[in-house]
């Protein structure tokens, strides 16, 4: 099982995993959305993944904003990707024992996407890790993180 569910500043990534990566499932949550109701789609079409990773015991990982790890951006979108980290710590937890693996990365708008591409790869071909936050931005460097 391959799932991409890319929105649209993240389909590069279709194109760039690498092509030995056939299992798991990637969920991109890095557009602004635009409501509520939006947030609620996403969610539900992450648990709804997320249920299906776990049922095919296929690696999972979620694509946020760097920015809205710390509400940068909107609202919205920090409660957006606040609930798809919890999610995959849920998924980490809850499924340990079918070695589970979710994961969430999150990416800054200068991105380098072959080197995004690699690490998001790298968690589906091999799914070591589980329930890690991985944020590719430097945003954050020299700032007091929570």
């Amino acid at each position: 099982m391959k799932n991409l569910l890319l929105d649209d500043s993240t389909t590069w990534l279709g194109e760039l995993l690498p092509e030995t990566v056939t299992d798991g499932a990637v969920l991109a949550a890095c557009d602004l959305p635009s409501d509520w109701r939006s947030v609620e789609d996403r969610l539900v079409e992450a648990f709804r993944v997320a249920g299906e990773c776990t049922t095919e015991q296929v690696p999972l990982v979620y694509v946020v904003h760097s920015a809205d790890l710390r509400g940068a951006r909107s609202a919205l979108a920090g409660a957006l990707a606040g609930a798809l980290i919890s999610c995959a710590r849920a998924v980490a937890f809850e499924f340990s024992r079918r070695s589970a693996s979710a994961n969430v990365v999150a990416l800054p708008d200068d991105v380098d996407r072959p080197g995004a591409a690699r690490v998001i790869g790298g968690l589906l071909a091999d799914p070591v890790m589980t329930g890690e936050l991985i944020d590719l931005g430097s945003a954050k460097l020299g700032r007091l993180q929570p």
